[in-house]
């Protein structure tokens, strides 16, 4: 038997039992699924959706189909919106205007889901109205300042979930798992990426913001790095426009502990990437690691209980998600992230990623940004 604490959970694993069975190696991966089934979440609870765009949509979806009616709010700015929306469903309240919202309800939750530019000014209004639980989307803040200020103004009874997914991910998991067991022995390198296609064109829409592709959607590659390995430093930085005025690729290279090099990429300017793909390789001293959201490769020098006393292992997404989670709209990830906010309330700990935890990720975006070197 060994002791082993992932997700925030100290979990005893028989390693016999995890190298041979699927199903317990998705229970450790995956620790929300038992804890579901035994707390439950209360039933009772308020919850507000503030924006109704398409993770707006999405959270309340899955929200709501994991506790039917736990969304009783939502807030949007836009009229035609909240008034159609509000001639379908009947069952949820819309408003235009977060302060009539917060005086007229109180919710016990929100969820801040508006584009990033926005979060500080809501996170921290409703932090300073009271509210006891937040959920606000990835990136927390646009910058490390602005969530420095944010964690003076939380009160200690207060908490902040950002929806950094890719943690909840049990490809992502798994890795990490088998990272920290040693079975690739010592790091020596690793190489990531995140791509996507989703800018294409040219557009202006990013002109104002000031900042692109890395804290958009490299801020996911970070916060899996960072929760891997502690870095230390970084060795060179480069950005490059194609489409936009801001940076559409990034690439740097991280030093972390002991010396060992990351290298890693960023783009939403591939066209081979039709939707977002995240990679790393980790190569050690007695193998490698490769993991994506949709599989896991490990190949070691040595039999391993943990890969069921082989010396390879290759799952891929289905092996992982045989009948879980509960609710399946987009990834599973985002059910299993929406899954472990709640129960994090049940049981009253702080979440996985928690905006505390997004510290090291934020401060490495702005160290990055002031590196960089535009090619």
């Amino acid at each position: 038997m060994n002791i082993i604490y992932l997700n925030n959970i100290f979990i005893v694993v028989d390693m016999d039992v995890l190298g041979a069975d699927l199903k317990s190696l998705i229970n450790i991966v995956c620790p929300e699924l038992a804890e579901w089934r035994r707390l439950g979440v209360d039933s009772g609870l308020r919850v507000a959706v503030v924006g109704f765009g398409k993770m707006g949509l999405l959270h309340s979806g899955i929200l709501n189909l994991l506790v039917p009616g736990i969304v009783k709010v939502v807030v949007d700015k836009s009229f035609l919106l909240t008034f159609g929306a509000s001639r379908v469903v009947k069952s949820i309240r819309f408003y235009k205007d977060l302060d009539a919202m917060l005086r007229e309800v109180e919710p016990d939750v929100v969820y801040v889901a508006t584009p990033t530019s926005s979060h500080y000014p809501i996170v921290k209004k409703l932090l300073e109205h009271g509210t006891r639980f937040i959920f606000v989307e990835k990136p927390p803040t646009v910058n490390y300042q602005q969530l420095q200020d944010l964690l003076l103004v939380k009160k200690s009874d207060q908490v902040v979930m950002v929806g950094f997914q890719k943690r909840y991910a049990p490809t992502f998991r798994h890795a990490k798992l088998l990272l920290d067991t040693g079975i690739v022995g010592e790091v020596q390198e690793v190489y990531a990426y995140i791509r996507s296609g989703d800018i294409l064109e040219p557009t202006a829409r990013f002109d104002a913001f000031g900042r692109g592709v890395l804290l958009d959607l490299g801020v996911h590659l970070l916060d899996i790095i960072t929760w891997f390995f502690k870095i230390e430093s970084i060795e060179s930085a480069e950005s490059r426009s194609i489409h936009t005025r801001v940076d559409d690729f990034f690439k740097a290279v991280l030093k972390a502990k002991g010396g060992m090099k990351i290298l890693i990429e960023a783009t939403w300017s591939d066209p081979e990437y039709r939707i977002p793909e995240t990679f790393i390789e980790i190569r050690g001293s007695k193998g490698f690691i490769r993991v994506s959201e949709d599989y896991l490769k490990v190949s070691a020098s040595e039999e391993h209980e943990l890969l069921g006393n082989r010396k390879e292992l290759a799952l891929h997404k289905p092996h992982y998600y045989q009948g879980i989670p509960p609710v399946n709209l987009a990834d599973p990830e985002y059910t299993i992230e929406n899954m472990h906010f709640l129960i994090s309330i049940r049981r009253g700990v702080s979440p996985l990623t928690s905006m505390e935890s997004s510290i090291d990720t934020m401060k490495l975006v702005d160290e990055l940004y002031k590196v960089a070197r535009k090619v």
